[in-house]
């Protein structure tokens, strides 16, 4: 996902008073400048400089949370978003980006929360329906995100974005041939979007078209060198090709560049499996489940881990918990 914030950019400056209106509203320009440029210590300066002129500057105050947001301080963003919203109730953008917070936190409920009135405030929006297309799936509510994207792509349908994320849910959901549409609808868009490539990789792999996979994903990494994501799934296409050497040296450099990427603990307890080192597939498969209990695969993989380790009985309480079947778990006397 795209990490979506709003950014308020403050009025144009027509006057060349010095007056405090005047003066907080070139800090809060500055720091936005600073901010598209990732300068966090600048940003966060300026914005500052405006708060201590205007203690309600909810404008600057939202883009502090922003700042903090972007360095991965979710949880000190939700409390900036917050005093934005004491000091304007009807601050919609600091409900949206509230919401980004809350859903990189895995609280999904609060997130939806936060949409619903975000909504009420801004009800043609593709944001917010696009937002709640992220949470859902993120849930595995897919019927609910395919509602959600489909919303947002009625009120723009050039967003290749839209396309890609609906898409993937697709993907989860199995309808591989809605799934490639919409990705190639994306790519329609915009040619050089990784992402796409990225997900038709998942798409052929599904198919255990491995080489074609293997392809699209090299050309995901042509456009974003290094990407922890493509590398990872480059790692799991060459699992499924039986290069274990290569898919290890794949999945381990995406955990270097993204330690916090459930999907990659995930692979790389796959991994082991595949190696017949069951007892670390075991302990990785349950770290990319406490990181992350809605990853897809993740309690299947876990139970047949389970099932070679000699854990018949956790094997099958866990293949419980997975929308997935595994016929060769003899499941039925426990």
């Amino acid at each position: 996902m795209k990490k979506w914030v709003c950014i308020l950019w403050g009025a144009m400056l027509f006057s060349c008073s010095n007056n405090k209106e005047t003066q907080k509203q070139r800090f809060l320009i500055r720091g936005n400048e600073a901010l598209k440029q990732q300068n966090y210590r600048e940003a966060r300066r300026f914005y500052n400089e405006a708060i201590n002129l205007d203690s309600c500057y909810s404008p600057a105050i939202n883009n502090l949370g922003i700042v903090l947001f972007e360095q991965g301080s979710y949880s000190q963003a939700v409390l900036q978003y917050e005093r934005a919203m004491i000091c304007d109730p009807d601050h919609s953008d600091a409900y949206i980006n509230r919401a980004n917070a809350f859903y990189e936190l895995n609280e999904f409920y609060r997130a939806l929360d936060d949409l619903e009135y975000a909504e009420r405030l801004l009800p043609d929006s593709s944001v917010v329906d696009f937002m709640k297309g992220l949470v859902f799936t993120k849930m595995r509510k897919y019927d609910e995100a395919v509602t959600a994207f489909d919303g947002a792509i009625r009120r723009d349908s050039l967003n290749a974005e839209t396309w890609i994320n609906r898409g993937t849910v697709y993907y989860y959901r199995s309808n591989l041939e809605k799934a490639e549409d919409d990705l190639n609808k994306a790519l329609k868009l915009d040619a050089f979007e990784a992402n796409a490539y990225n997900a038709l990789a998942l798409v052929e792999v599904e198919r255990k078209n491995y080489e074609k996979a293997f392809e699209l994903v090299n050309k995901a990494l042509d456009f974003e060198p290094g990407q922890p994501y493509f590398l990872n799934n480059r790692g799991f296409v060459h699992l499924m090709k039986g290069d274990t050497d290569e898919a290890r040296s794949d999945i381990d450099r995406s955990i270097t560049l993204d330690p916090d990427n459930a999907w990659a603990y995930r692979n790389k307890g796959w991994y082991y499996f595949h190696t017949q080192e069951y007892q670390e597939a075991v302990r990785l498969l349950e770290q990319a489940l406490k990181m992350d209990p809605y990853i897809d695969r993740g309690h299947l993989f876990l139970a047949r881990a389970y099932f070679a380790n000699g854990q018949e009985e956790k094997a099958c309480e866990e293949i419980k918990l997975s929308s997935y079947s595994s016929p060769d778990l003899p499941c039925s006397r426990f």
